[in-house]
């Protein structure tokens, strides 16, 4: 038993530790520690050391991440669909959901994977050294992934996420967008093809994604990677089938599903094979193929919805009577028809210009002919070849407005036409509906942003790999969304980038003092970082002691 013992030192008290023990039935005193005069043991209790080194590493997105990661059990449910050889120090789960979390947070290349590891927390939380995730050992790991794999991840994935959160699943989004690879010309690909870019170069080569969520949030539910040069509505009934099959799988019914869907993707096949699966559409349709909706009067959009005039009644559709909504927008109708016609008079000044150019050679001039192709082939490039007709007579161009096609194209403007076979819902209903779409704008908008969950470059060379990097992509995006949505229930309001930047002000600070003692803290949190370490647990990842 410890206690403290004084001794009178030429007549100073000292006071040493002394530990006791009965030996032979008598007390005896076995180890003795020297401690001072009682000054010195006061300045020692009282004052603080400084630390040898202090340390700080990345801690709040990578823990709220990976926190989020652990409550889906996402690392042992994707080991649980791919096959694991016995040899592996690393499992493949651990693999790609530490490419999704880095995706999430800073992307690197795999070779810089390691590296970023080594700034956070991740690996003290994964158990594992940052060195066992090099480039080899990505690649070796992604290998093994194939197509069949991550259609089970994604769907184990979402019978856990409905364990866990209340989420209804009865209307889905389905739109669809393209990536720029860095693949060249000359290395095979199904998917990496030359296509027409949603942004970006028209010289890359692109691969499309596709890709079904849940409105409000766009959480994705199911995403299919397709060639870049592919029309949407093709796409379309393979991840038809996909989407439903999924969703019987999981609600056992696809009867009461609501699919909300782009005018890219109708076709009167789509729709009759998802109608025949008990599913409802939402959808808008391409003006110039229904040009009878656009003669209908002003006067006779009798409803009001926000800003939108609308005019409801029952239509064919895909050789069915379906609900048609049409709205009109007034500000977007005045906003469209000066955009017309500043293109048109841009072109315009552009065409005087060439020809004005063409009349100024003495000599190697263009026959009228031949100008005449050239600018027509402009004004087609433009668009406006059907609005803007050219002639050459002599040395005059004569430049017209189509003025009746011109009036059949401001038929539409500030008009959007949508369609539905939910007959119960209101207008407003079903617009509301429709425009809540945006959220999976949202989604790729993320996907293209550099800071965030960016899906390029794609540094892959072969169609399987680009398969999986959209796999860790989606994942990322996953943890992402739960995220928000868990903030949104806690009644806060928050974006992406304002999320980040805050979990980013979280630091795991480690202070190393003498004798090897080492103790961790947490950087100064502000009231909201309170509120979100709270909410994603985030204590149990600080060692206290």
């Amino acid at each position: 038993m410890a206690s403290l013992l004084k001794k009178i030192i030429k007549g100073r008290p000292y006071y040493y530790a002394v530990v006791s023990k009965r030996i032979n039935g008598k007390p005896k005193i076995v180890k003795q520690t020297y401690l001072g005069t009682a000054e010195a043991i006061i300045k020692r209790l009282t004052t603080i050391p400084d630390p040898l080194e202090v340390e700080h590493t990345a801690f709040g997105e990578v823990a709220a991440l990976w926190a989020q990661a652990e409550e889906l059990d996402l690392i042992h449910l994707i080991d649980g669909v791919i096959p694991q050889h016995g040899n592996r120090e690393v499992s493949i789960g651990t693999f790609l959901t530490v490419g999704a979390i880095n995706r999430a947070v800073d992307l690197r290349s795999k070779d810089g994977v390691g590296r970023w590891m080594k700034k956070t927390v991740l690996g003290d939380l994964l158990g594992q050294p940052a060195e066992a995730f090099d480039s080899q050992s990505f690649w070796d790991a992604m290998d093994l992934v194939e197509d069949r794999h991550v259609e089970a991840i994604e769907e184990k994935l979402w019978k856990k996420i409905l364990t866990l959160y209340r989420l209804l699943m009865d209307v889905l989004l389905w739109d669809t967008t393209n990536f720029a690879t860095h693949m060249d010309g000359l290395t095979f690909s199904e998917l990496a093809k030359r296509g027409k870019p949603k942004q970006g170069s028209l010289d890359q080569r692109l691969i499309g994604l596709g890709m079904a969520a849940t409105p409000v949030i766009g959480l994705p539910f199911l995403h299919k990677v397709y060639a870049g040069n592919q029309h949407d509505a093709k796409l379309f009934p393979e991840a038809l089938r996909l989407l439903v099959n999924r969703y019987q799988h999981l609600a056992k019914t696809s009867a009461g599903l609501t699919l909300i869907i782009d005018k890219g993707n109708n076709s009167k096949e789509n729709i009759e094979f998802g109608n025949g699966q008990g599913v409802s559409f939402i959808g808008s349709l391409k003006p110039s193929h229904f040009p009878k909706f656009l003669r209908i009067p002003l006067h006779d959009y009798t409803e009001s919805v926000g800003p939108n005039r609308v005019h409801r009644r029952r239509g064919k559709v895909f050789e069915k009577e379906r609900t048609v909504i049409i709205t009109f927008h007034p500000k977007l109708y005045e906003r469209q028809k000066k955009t017309l016609q500043a293109r048109l008079e841009k072109a315009s000044l552009e065409l005087k210009r060439r020809f004005k150019e063409e009349q100024s050679k003495k000599e190697y001039r263009h026959k009228p002919e031949v100008l005449l192709k050239q600018y027509e082939a402009y004004l087609k490039k433009k668009g406006l070849h059907c609005l803007l007709g050219v002639k050459i007579r002599g040395n005059r161009l004569i430049l017209r407005k189509a003025l009746r096609s011109f009036r059949k194209r401001e038929k539409s403007f500030g008009k959007t036409i949508l369609f539905s076979d939910r007959d119960e819902l209101s207008s407003q209903q079903i617009i509301d509906a429709y425009h809540g779409k945006n959220v999976l704008e949202e989604n790729f908008k993320f996907l293209k942003d550099r800071h965030y969950l960016h899906f390029e470059p794609v540094y892959h060379w072969t169609d399987q790999k680009i398969k999986v990097h959209a796999l860790t992509c989606v994942l990322g995006l996953i943890l992402v969304k739960l995220l928000l949505y868990r903030i949104s229930q806690a009644n806060l309001s928050m974006s992406l980038p304002v999320l980040m930047e805050e979990l980013k002000d979280m630091k795991k600070i480690i202070l190393v003092y003498p004798q090897g003692q080492v103790k961790e803290k947490l950087s100064k949190l502000s009231s909201i970082q309170k509120e979100l370490f709270h909410l994603f647990n985030l204590s149990k990842y600080i060692d206290s002691s």
